[in-house]
């Protein structure tokens, strides 16, 4: 007969080995779920039109698109999020499609307060919105330097 104390030791490091194993079995599972709620994106029309990538998976962007992050980067990115998230200024995800349409958008880029000053409803509103806090005027953005900002923000989708 073995002795008690080594029949505890013994005891002792089989329970610790069924727990390690049930917690890692615990781990697999809850882990599963993390990636099971995913959906598919669209890559953008210029990257072969509608194959799914998952969230988290590289896309080529367009030259268009590395121009506008450029800029983005460069100009923007200060008080505006690519995203929804609100900086000083609204995110610009989606940006396109809340504005009344891009001439629009490109006066406003070029020169907010221009729009506020004329008394343009969506402009006012929007600039009350945010505090009535200046946007940056850009007068030297040419319409194909907002088009890759926007191609940008937007995956390539303009109004």
């Amino acid at each position: 007969m073995l002795p008690s104390v080594l029949i505890r030791s013994l005891t002792n490091a089989l329970t610790a080995l069924i727990a390690l194993v049930c917690l890692s079995l615990l781990l697999l599972v809850t882990s599963s779920f993390l990636y099971t709620n995913q959906k598919p994106i669209l890559a953008s029309q210029e990257e072969g039109a509608g194959l799914p990538v998952m969230p988290g998976q590289a896309v080529k962007m367009t030259e268009q698109q590395v121009h506008g992050k450029q800029l983005f980067e460069n100009n923007c990115a200060q008080c505006h999020a690519k995203t929804e998230e609100v900086i000083v200024g609204p995110g610009l995800q989606g940006v396109s499609s809340r504005v009344p349409n891009k001439a629009w958008l490109v006066t406003w880029i070029r020169n907010s307060q221009a729009v506020v000053s004329s008394g343009d409803a969506y402009g006012v509103a929007l600039y009350n919105k945010f505090n009535k806090i200046s946007m940056s005027s850009f007068p030297n953005f040419t319409e194909a330097d907002i088009s890759a900002i926007l191609a940008y923000v937007d995956g390539g989708s303009t109004k």
